[in-house]
C-alpha cells in the first residue's frame, strides 16, 4: 500500500511541479512524515524528477517549438550546478538550505509583481552571465534541497518575457540536469532506497507528461495566479521549518 502513495505523490508532484514548480511541498513532507529518511526522501525524488523531465524533454524537443541550441546550453549550465549542489549536499544541513529558500522564495515573490515581471511571446532566453550564474546558482540549491527549484526557474524565464510553455520547457531541461548531477553524490552515498524511488519515478513521468500538456490550455495569467499561489504556500511551509 506504501508503494500506491508513493507512485500518487509522484503523479501529484510532478503534475503541480511541471506547472508551476513546488511539487516537492507535496512529495517530500509526506515521505518524511512516512518514516522515509531525509536523504533517501531527496533522493528518490531527483529519480523521480529525472525520469519526468526526461519524457518531457523528449516531447519538447520532439514538437520542435524550443531551439535545441538552448536546450543544450542550458543543460549543461544545469549539470554543473547540481553537481557542485550534490557535493555540497553531504556537507549541509537541512536548516541553512531551508533559509536560504526562504530568503529567495520571498525575493522570487516580490520580483513576480513588478512590471515586465510576467510572461510574454519570446520563446528563446538570453542565456548571458547573469542568466548562466542564476541557472547554476538555482542547480547548487536544487542539488543540495530541492522544493522551490523549479519555482525560481519559471520566474527567471518570466522576467526575461518567455511564454509560458518556453519558460515551462528550459525549467524541465534545467530540472533534468541538476537532477543527474546531484545523483552521483546521491547515489554513491548508498541512502538510497531504490524501491521507493522508482514507485515515485512511476507516478513522476505521468503526472510530468500530463503537466507538460496543460501548459498548452493554461493561459499566463492564470499561470502567474497558480505560481504566486504556490509560492505563498511554499513561503509559508519553509516559513514553519525555520520557526520550529
Amino acid at each position: 500500500m506504501d508503494y500506491v502513495i508513493y507512485f500518487l505523490l509522484g503523479l501529484a508532484g510532478h503534475l503541480i511541479g511541471t506547472l508551476v514548480g513546488g511539487g516537492g511541498l507535496i512529495s517530500l513532507p509526506t515521505m518524511l512524515l512516512m518514516g522515509v529518511p531525509i536523504h533517501s526522501a531527496i533522493g528518490a525524488n531527483k529519480v523521480g524528477s529525472v525520469f519526468s523531465s526526461l519524457a518531457n524533454v523528449v516531447q519538447i524537443v520532439s514538437q520542435k517549438e524550443i531551439t535545441t541550441k538552448y536546450i543544450k546550453k542550458v543543460f549543461i549550465l544545469g549539470l554543473i550546478g547540481g553537481g557542485i549542489g550534490g557535493a555540497l549536499a553531504v556537507i549541509s544541513t537541512e536548516e541553512v538550505m531551508t533559509m536560504i529558500a526562504l530568503i529567495l522564495m520571498i525575493f522570487a515573490f516580490m520580483m513576480s509583481f513588478m512590471k515586465g515581471n510576467t510572461f510574454g511571446t519570446k520563446v528563446e532566453p538570453t542565456l548571458d552571465a547573469k542568466t548562466s550564474a542564476q541557472i547554476m546558482g538555482i542547480g547548487v540549491y536544487d542539488g543540495m534541497f530541492g522544493p522551490g527549484s523549479s519555482t525560481l526557474s519559471i520566474y527567471m524565464y518570466a522576467r526575461q518575457q518567455l511564454t509560458y510553455f518556453a519558460s515551462v520547457a528550459f525549467t524541465r531541461t534545467s530540472l533534468l540536469a541538476w537532477c543527474i548531477g546531484s545523483l552521483v553524490f546521491y547515489i554513491s552515498s548508498g541512502k538510497m532506497i531504490w524501491p521507493i524511488a522508482f514507485a515515485v519515478s512511476g507516478g513522476a513521468v505521468i503526472g510530468g507528461y500530463l503537466g507538460l500538456k496543460l501548459t498548452k490550455v493554461i493561459k499566463p495569467e492564470l499561470a502567474n495566479l497558480l505560481l504566486r499561489t504556490v509560492t505563498v504556500i511554499l513561503l509559508f511551509q519553509l516559513t514553519m521549518k525555520v520557526l520550529t
